[in-house]
């Protein structure tokens, strides 16, 4: 088990190991990284499966992680089993979902296959359990509750956009006013949404897919209330799958009328707007971050989407102007400009 060039497990998580049935002639393999840093590192032997994530010291998310998938397990949502916690060592052993994500199941079909439609629907009734689960989880949980999306965390992502894609990548200096108020008047929208229990980066490489379509969440450490149409724009505009507008429609419709909560409050015209200005929020973010880390962190793997990202929150944008008050306007024509060049 330790013969391996792979980070050496703590003797607790080993401890925890030999308790679940491995021994020392169990093998390990990468499972995948994340952009925090995080390792993420599969053992296996006979029927015997787990994943060990290695944290830096200095990520402040590791105990958070720990403690809300204990929490999100007692509720029996969508998320993996932790095994064990070792603080010193910063590392966590938890049930394998298996190696395959959303992502790797959906680009290889292609966007119309019908196993696309089975999937998003399984992803989506997990969700909407996920959602409707808010209740009992912020009462159990009144530090999740606590921890708000609120104007000051929403204002911060287009902050995030407007200084890594604006100025530092298109060389902006100068940001209209017009897209400074616009960006302020999101946040504030955005914040009046009714609030439920957020995943926050519920996009196709944070979704597990096992052999019998049974989903699973990880990296679900930036849990907190907040919209309830953030985690479905997160999930149908993700960049790194380029969902075509019809299915976005479609897989939209079909979560607004299983989602009772949402239903209830808002017809399917309202919900859009609300799910696009939500979905602003997001793909900027998103837009942020993927520049941020090619350029900052020299993580050239997220350089590949940059510019579908740019197309997805042009075109969300050119959707939120046939529905948005003619004051936003100017400043949404500008943000496509820059995304069009």
């Amino acid at each position: 088990m330790l013969n391996t060039t792979l980070p050496t497990p703590s003797s607790k998580i080993v401890d925890a190991l030999r308790s679940l049935g491995f021994t020392d002639a169990a093998e390990w393999a990468i499972a995948g990284s994340a952009g925090s840093g995080r390792g993420y590192y599969r053992v296996h032997e006979g029927k015997h499966y787990a994943i060990l994530q290695v944290s830096a010291s200095t990520d402040d998310d590791f105990k958070r992680f720990a403690s809300f998938g204990k929490t999100f397990a007692s509720f029996n949502l969508p998320t993996p089993r932790i095994c064990a916690v070792d603080e010193e060592a910063h590392q966590i052993l938890m049930k394998d979902l298996g190696p395959n994500m959303l992502i790797s199941e959906i680009l290889p079909l292609g966007p119309i296959s019908g196993n696309v439609r089975i999937l998003y629907t399984e992803v989506m009734n997990s969700l909407i359990r996920w959602q409707e689960s808010s209740p009992a989880v912020f009462m159990s949980r009144p530090d999740i509750a606590a921890r708000k999306f609120d104007f000051a965390a929403l204002k911060w992502e287009t902050d995030y956009f407007r200084d890594n894609y604006l100025v530092a990548r298109q060389g902006i200096n100068n940001i209209p006013l017009s897209v400074e108020n616009f960006f302020s008047t999101l946040a504030c929208t955005v914040d009046t949404h009714p609030k439920v229990l957020m995943h926050r980066d519920f996009q196709s490489q944070n979704i597990m897919v096992r052999p019998n379509t049974e989903i699973g969440f990880v990296d679900f450490q930036g849990a907190r209330r907040g919209s309830m149409f953030y985690d479905i724009a997160s999930l149908l505009w993700d960049p790194y799958v380029n969902l075509p507008l019809d299915l976005v429609q479609d897989f939209f419709e079909y979560w607004h009328t299983g989602f009772k909560m949402c239903e209830e409050c808002f017809s399917k015209e309202e919900a859009w707007v609300l799910f696009l200005q939500a979905s602003l929020q997001r793909v900027m973010q998103a837009m942020g971050a993927f520049c941020f880390l090619s350029r900052e962190k020299k993580m050239e793997n997220f350089e590949q989407y940059i510019e579908p990202g740019k197309a997805r929150l042009s075109e969300i944008l050119s959707l939120y102007k046939a529905v948005s008050p003619e004051k936003s306007h100017e400043a949404i024509d500008f943000l496509i400009s820059t995304l069009t060049k």
